[in-house]
């Protein structure tokens, strides 16, 4: 695959670049690429900032920080109400006064909003931003004094920046406060005349499929690390029958299936979906009393472990659903997370269970359309995946006619959406991965 993306980011720190942006595929090792493109600029002693969007993102690059670099400090500049985690190594030094920062030979790391809302005396060799897909122009724009040197690195197939305010006036802008940096940086070459694109090409987290299913989500082509039958959930207690239990023996040769429920004469249920909810937990309570069996790697596949509660985690894009889930799972499951997409974002789990976005949903929005939340729920899992869902989407997505709602000049993202997902579902149905 050619040489180490760090090693290509090494260089350009070194040969002061201005700006550099980094494709990466779900589980591609972003974190690992940004701190190894480090060794050089420590050593050297340059100044070196680091930023990412949420604080939980910032706990765990000290954690990889320190790991990496023994023996190193990495000053974290926080709130003043921020509290670190008890398992925070004593390399990572709490700076809540700018003032307290060293002026040289530094490595800082901070939140977005956190460094966006100060302004430092000396500015930074080079600022690093991790998933930088999740962070809009307006808040790279109050970055912008913090280094005239950039490494943005993120997967372009996840959630686009929540938004709370309408949007409506800058939709036609080349440059919307509201769009994802790497964007804008990339579809506006004067901006940034001489950046540097890179692109991450393997994929370590999924299994092979899935791979090739999620393909179709990237502009760019990637390679799975994991060879063919190195991932699989083996259920070791024969099956009863029932459509859960087909769809468990299904992904013992396939990464994902489809799972379907009726629709019922009357159509799907207006509020919260609770049969959707149990199936959900049906599917929970039989992967455990099947004593399923899990390998997540090539050092398992001659000797998988057995599955814990632990190893499965759940996604639906509405956090009513979440609960419901929540609230039928069987006891001693507790260590099951449940959440929505964009809390799942940066996270992986060895099985899960999806909800597919538009069970349920007979006209479909842009919201339940937006590519980067089916691929979000795609791409969670080591080894296998089972979206759960009314059986009226096939037919959803053969009848639904798209409006495109883009202002004039913009890509049509509800259409964009509509052929991700029927292609996602004629993969399944092709395969005769879809049970019902």
């Amino acid at each position: 695959m050619g040489r180490p993306v760090f090693e290509s980011l090494r260089e350009f720190i070194a040969t002061e670049g201005l700006c550099c942006v980094v494709k990466a595929p779900p589980g591609s090792g972003k974190s690992y690429n940004l701190l190894e493109s480090l060794e050089d600029a420590i050593t050297e002693g340059r100044r070196i900032a680091i930023a990412a969007q949420t604080n939980n993102q910032v706990d765990d690059l000290c954690k990889r920080f320190c790991e990496r670099y023994p023996g190193q400090l990495i000053f974290r500049f926080s709130s003043k109400a921020f509290s670190p985690p008890n398992d925070t190594p004593p390399e990572v030094i709490v700076i809540t006064d700018k003032d307290e920062i060293p002026s040289e030979g530094v490595v800082m790391i901070g939140t977005v909003a956190k460094l966006g809302l100060t302004s430092f005396a000396q500015s930074y060799d080079v600022l690093l931003i991790d998933e930088a897909w999740q962070m809009t122009w307006a808040d790279f724009l109050t970055l912008r004094d913090l280094s005239s040197r950039f490494i943005l690195i993120g997967d372009p197939g996840q959630i686009p920046p929540t938004v709370t305010i309408n949007v409506d006036r800058w939709e036609v802008s080349p440059d919307a406060p509201h769009t994802p940096t790497p964007d804008v940086i990339l579809e506006n070459p004067d901006l940034a005349p001489d950046v540097t694109v890179l692109n991450l090409e393997i994929c370590r987290r999924l299994p092979v499929d899935t791979v090739s299913l999620i393909q179709t989500f990237y502009d760019f082509n990637f390679e799975p690390l994991a060879k063919p039958g190195e991932r699989y959930v083996r259920a070791t207690k024969k099956s009863d029958g029932t459509a859960v239990d087909q769809a468990i023996d299904r992904i013992e040769t396939s990464s994902t299936v489809i799972l379907t429920h009726p629709t019922g004469n009357d159509g799907a249920p207006i509020e919260t979906d609770r049969e959707i909810a149990e199936v959900a937990a049906k599917i929970v309570q039989r992967l455990l009393q099947r004593e399923c069996l899990i390998s997540t790697d090539a050092n398992e596949q001659n000797k998988p472990r057995k599955l814990q509660p632990v190893d499965i985690g759940i996604v639906s894009t509405h956090n009513q659903m979440n609960t419901a889930i929540q609230n039928a799972l069987p006891s001693g499951t507790s260590d099951i997370r449940v959440t929505t997409p964009e809390r799942w974002q940066g996270l992986e789990r060895p099985i899960m269970i999806a909800i597919h976005p538009l069970s349920g949903v007979m006209y479909p929005s842009s919201f339940d359309l937006e590519t980067g939340r089916l691929c979000v729920m795609a791409s969670r899992h080591q080894s296998a995946c089972i979206f759960v869902t009314r059986d009226h989407v096939g037919e959803t997505l053969d009848t639904h006619i798209p409006v495109a709602d883009q202002a004039l000049g913009r890509s049509d993202v509800v259409g964009r959406g509509h052929q991700q997902h029927t292609e996602f579902w004629r993969y399944h149905l092709e395969r005769n991965l879809i049970i019902k």
